[in-house]
């Protein structure tokens, strides 16, 4: 692990996607959106995925417009990304999310037809909770989960995240992947030389695995068999031809979906509702502990105090391998 400033690290990331092609608007909201995943302890999204991205620049041509609407109904409204960046599209449909929400008190947003990832929900849920809106949102990727009694890959790790604002920043934020592991954290281990957890993926033969580069050609497993595929696959469909996308995708960059539903809790009139959420967070914080545990955390508390820990420290440590491709990237 190499130590670096966090400042540093964001202006290195900024200047490879610029590098790549990107918009200097387009190359700092990217590098910001991976910047803050990796404060936040949250590498499997961090400058990895910068590299990703830089890559799918160069591969597919970065694209030089903004996300184009293709329908819109006013609480419901859906976007085409125009090739642009996941982080990008994602940014787009938040956006305009919380806008909606605000003027319609419930609003469903979809982006289709972007390129590359589209990062954590957890990046986009702060900003929610932040402008006190509840949040639902998923997204679809190329098949890398096989179904339960089958080694084939049909749907995407197909993340979940949801958020709750409460009072005084107590907070639900949960983001997490319907597979049994996310995909990005396999890319974290094949960057340190380490082998997976066991039970989490199969390779080509439909053996288990603990080697990463299995996951080109084997499969991620889903999370608890057919409860966490019945899920991803909920979120398959609803990021895809809901919204205009695609689903059961077996190529790269093809009409990728993340879809949004954002609700103003004012909307329902009941004035206590912060308090309330606040109140039920803490008693479960207070749950009476088993022996040997000495704090009990709520989804988001975690990834918050991280990110808040690095930022006050101001430097932070990265992967050798991931930091020496990205000053070369920079450059």
């Amino acid at each position: 692990m190499a130590n670096i400033s966090t400042d540093e690290l964001k202006t290195l990331s900024e200047r490879a996607l610029v590098n790549a092609g990107l918009r200097e608007q387009d190359a700092a909201i990217v590098a910001d959106h991976y910047w803050e995943n990796e404060l936040s302890g949250k590498a499997s999204h961090g400058m990895v995925r910068v590299i990703e991205a830089v890559k799918s620049a160069q591969k597919n041509h970065a694209a030089q417009q903004d996300a184009e609407i293709e329908h819109d109904s006013g609480s419901l409204l859906r976007f085409n990304a125009k090739s642009q960046n996941g982080a990008v599209a994602g940014h787009t449909a938040m956006t305009e999310s919380i806008k909606r929400a605000k003027e319609h008190g419930i609003a469903l947003v979809g982006i289709h037809n972007y390129i590359a990832s589209s990062g954590s929900m957890a990046y986009y849920l702060r900003r929610f909770v932040d402008e006190g809106l509840i949040a639902f949102m998923g997204c679809n990727s190329i098949a890398l989960v096989s179904p339960p009694g089958s080694k084939e890959r049909m749907i995407g790790t197909n993340p979940i995240g949801v958020c709750m604002p409460g009072e005084n920043g107590q907070h639900l934020i949960a983001d997490l992947a319907t597979s049994a592991y996310a995909y990005g954290k396999i890319m974290v281990h094949k960057a340190k030389g380490e082998p997976v957890p066991e039970g989490v993926m199969i390779d080509e033969t439909g053996s288990p695995s603990t080697n990463p580069e299995d996951a080109d050609d084997g499969a991620i497993l889903p999370l608890a068999g057919y409860k966490g595929f019945s899920l991803g696959l909920m979120i398959e469909l609803m990021a895809g031809p809901l919204i205009g996308a695609k689903a059961i995708k077996k190529d790269l960059c093809d009409e990728d979906g993340l879809f949004i539903i954002a609700i103003d809790p004012k909307a329902m009139g009941h004035a206590p509702f912060y308090k309330d959420i606040a109140e039920a967070l803490s008693k479960i914080k207070n749950a009476e502990r088993i022996p040997g545990i000495d704090h009990i955390s709520v989804a988001g508390e975690r990834s918050a105090s991280t990110l808040h820990k690095n930022l006050a420290a101001g430097e932070i440590d990265v992967a050798d391998t991931t930091l020496e491709k990205l000053r070369e990237l920079a450059k």
